[in-house]
């Protein structure tokens, strides 16, 4: 997988945001700073290989684990932070509309 497709979840962090307790500061700033460290990382090694031609796959392959890894904590860390709340819900209007009916 490419660097470009990790950068398209980006598009679905406004999304999450609203319903997440992460502030900046701390964790929402290691997850930050952690997912640019290991992106950087792995173009690095990337760039290598196809720009310069060296012979780096062990690295790039190593590069691409720790690039897993941080992905994986960033996920777990807002998973974790995540607060519940039903995208759609019954009105209680339809509900005591529905309840009238069973009757």
């Amino acid at each position: 997988m490419t660097a470009q497709y990790f950068v398209w979840f980006f598009c679905l962090l406004p999304l999450i945001l609203p319903w997440t307790n992460m502030k900046l500061r701390g964790k929402g700033l290691v997850c930050i700073l952690l997912w640019m460290a290991a992106q950087g990382h792995w173009l690095l090694w990337g760039y290598l290989l196809e720009f310069k031609g060296k012979n780096v796959f062990l690295q790039l392959w190593v590069a691409g684990l720790l690039f897993l890894a941080a992905n994986t904590f960033v996920l777990i860390n807002i998973i974790q932070q995540h607060t519940y709340s039903p995208v759609f819900q019954q009105s209680s209007y339809a509900a005591s509309k529905k309840h009238v009916k069973q009757r």
